[in-house]
């Protein structure tokens, strides 16, 4: 066995997999002791979950393996006599083991930050770096002992990392010098393959160890290290205190405060409980998230505006004088990531800081999913998408949804498939999906549904919605939304037919307004998008009232007759007390836009950008404080995972 060992150690490619090894061993011991060192915050893991946490890890400790000591390893595979001399192969071992000492270093911070935040490191970390001196002084007083102890190790190591650098392989000859050759290339895209996590559309993100429903199990498969070397690649998150925070704490609190709302605890300022009488039979309810359909193009909406109809959205039209159609509801945000954070948890995500799929998820937040899951409910999400996209296939997991369709997962129910050059399935295909699996599902079911025909490249299956020329971008835009708005029509009559219309709440509105926003400089407009509830309980009519995407998942959880502890900025559209008080937090790159029925004010985090309306100077100062306090209290529980309290 020695020999073995030996020859092993000695064959070039068997010195590497053991560098390899060397360098993965120690983010599965220190997973470990996350593991038993924190059993508080993995107790409810089950044996099979902490298993399948420490295979999926291996994903994430392949990839910062690969990012950091891919190129060394390779090096030392070249196939000439000098690349065999032992100063070449001695120095590239020894960056190896310079680099496993600062990955060591890594997790282990990690480690010890998990414990006073209970997640990983994210991108309070470049707050941090950025007082690097205020650090290393903590470092040395506060955990010198700690530090010695690694450096003790350190030197132990590199006893024994001699050792392994030892022996130093023969150069190869012959034909065996083109065998090697030819396998570089081979092993450069095998490294490529797990440095991506695998035969993936996009490299692995934070976001996919939260691979299903359980937040201790996507901490436990997390690397620390890989979370912070991506968090360390963000630029600095603008991380403010505009105010003491009780102050910012009791401003935001009265916009969110209806009339059963509690907070119970100060250092979860958005953390609300809510008792909502039962209703029974519970409704199922389907979320539908539309793909950049702006209110400005919707005619019943038009109509509201005074503006003369485009004819493309027939359906929506009929279906609104059936429901609740508001018409100043706006998106609080401009991406569909964005849109998705703010319908599922009623939370922005704010510039400079981890979009959810990169890394927002670690924190305990309020999911849709979750919250319904915990009624009784089965839950569903569609995507017309492809199956990653935007990580939806991990984030759905992680906001509670137990059954996930991308578009690989839809069958086609067009003539003509989309073009291969595009992304995605038909919209028909997805409702038609959704239909079939919400017909068969145990009520209640929850359903969220995002389509994609509304997007770039604005392609139609055939000539049946060709209703305007397609000249333009516009007039494309408006042939795809004709085809949605068709696609739409076809679900609600297939759920009639199934016969689980009549008991579901249908929430229709848009993920954020598209490209062909008119008067830009009214900040609302690019904002602007169609709110429609239509079921059991909801009356009908015109609703003129201010909401944004943040009030959808408290107006769910009053119309389902859900109990539940919930954190989020929104509050139910059916809370008719304060109406004054109702505001938008939208964000589009770097500016924050405040936006009231009375006007709107932006804000960069340094200075008054923009505002409007017919305010005065005393009310727009207001605004601008409001705004900074939502921003303070809510990223500030993002940052340090104070928006759910532990076991909510």
């Amino acid at each position: 066995m020695k020999k073995r060992l030996t020859a092993l150690h000695a064959h070039p490619y068997g010195r590497i997999a053991i560098l390899m090894i060397l360098f993965l061993l120690p983010a599965t011991l220190i997973r470990l002791g996350l593991y038993l060192g924190y059993p508080q915050d993995f107790s409810s893991l089950s044996f099979s979950q902490v298993l399948a946490s420490f295979l999926v890890g291996l994903r994430f400790d392949f990839s910062m393996a690969v990012m950091v000591i891919g190129i060394p390893l390779l090096l030392l595979l070249l196939p000439f006599r000098w690349s065999h001399h032992v100063l070449w192969q001695r120095l590239w071992g020894w960056l190896v083991y310079l680099a496993l000492l600062v990955f060591i270093l890594m997790m282990i911070i990690d480690a010890v930050y998990f414990g006073y935040v209970h997640r990983h490191v994210g991108s309070e970390i470049n707050t941090l770096s950025a007082d690097m001196d205020s650090m290393v002084r903590i470092a040395f007083s506060e955990y010198r002992g700690s530090l010695l102890l690694f450096g003790a190790a350190a030197l132990l190591g590199a006893w024994f990392w001699r050792s392994v650098l030892t022996p130093i392989p023969t150069p190869p000859r012959g034909v065996r010098v083109w065998l090697r050759l030819v396998a570089l290339p081979l092993l450069f895209v095998a490294m490529l393959v797990l440095g991506r996590g695998g035969f993936t559309g996009k490299p692995i993100s934070v976001g996919e160890a939260f691979f299903n429903d359980s937040l201790p199990q996507g901490y436990l498969a997390l690397n620390g290290a890989f979370a912070m070397s991506r968090a360390l690649a963000d630029t600095t998150p603008p991380l403010k205190t505009f105010m003491p925070p009780a102050q910012a704490a009791a401003r935001v609190q009265q916009h969110l405060a209806g009339p059963h709302s509690v907070f119970p605890d100060k250092d979860y300022p958005l953390y609300q409980q809510r008792y909502t009488p039962p209703a029974k039979p519970k409704p199922n309810v389907v979320v539908l998230m539309l793909e950049s359909w702006g209110a400005l193009h919707i005619d019943a909406l038009r109509q509201q505006m005074g503006l003369p109809p485009l004819g493309v959205t027939p359906n929506f039209d009929a279906l609104a004088k059936q429901g609740r159609l508001y018409t100043h509801f706006y998106a609080n945000g401009q991406r569909s990531i964005q849109g998705a954070e703010s319908i599922l948890a009623s939370l922005p995500t704010f510039p400079s800081m981890p979009f959810l799929g990169e890394g927002l998820e670690q924190n305990r937040q309020s999911y849709m999913g979750e919250i319904a899951r915990q009624q009784g409910y089965e839950t569903f999400f569609l995507q017309s998408s492809d199956h990653g996209s935007l990580r939806f296939d991990a984030v759905s997991a992680r906001a509670g949804f137990s059954t996930y369709r991308g578009a690989q997962e839809i069958p086609e129910m067009h003539e003509h498939p989309k073009p291969p050059s595009t992304w995605g399935t038909w919209d028909h295909n997805t409702f038609q999906e959704a239909n079939r699996l919400f017909a068969a599902a145990k009520k209640p079911f929850l359903g969220f549904i995002f389509t994609s025909t509304t997007h770039v490249p604005w392609i139609i299956p055939d000539e049946r919605w060709h209703k305007y020329p397609g000249k333009t971008d516009l007039e494309s835009f408006l042939n795809s939304l004709y085809y949605a708005d068709w696609a739409l029509g076809q679900f609600i009559e297939s759920a009639k037919k199934a016969g689980y219309y009549d008991n579901t709440i249908f929430v229709i509105t848009a993920d954020h307004a598209n490209e062909f926003v008119e008067h830009v400089d009214l900040v609302p407009n690019l904002f602007h998008i169609p709110l429609l509830i239509v079921g059991p309980g909801v009356p009908s009519g015109i609703d003129p009232q201010f909401g944004s995407q943040f009030d959808i998942l408290p107006t769910l959880i009053d119309l389902g007759g859900w109990s539940t502890g919930y954190a989020g900025l929104g509050r139910s559209l059916f809370d008719a007390t304060h109406p004054e008080t109702r505001a938008s937090l939208s964000v589009r790159g770097d500016v924050l836009d405040w936006i009231t029925a009375q006007g709107w004010v932006s804000h960069d985090l340094t200075r008054r950008v923009s505002a409007g309306g017919n305010l005065s100077a005393t009310q727009l100062d207001a605004m601008e404080q409001d705004l900074l306090a939502a921003y303070q209290v809510t990223s500030q529980g993002q940052m340090n995972n104070r928006l759910m309290p532990p076991g909510q």
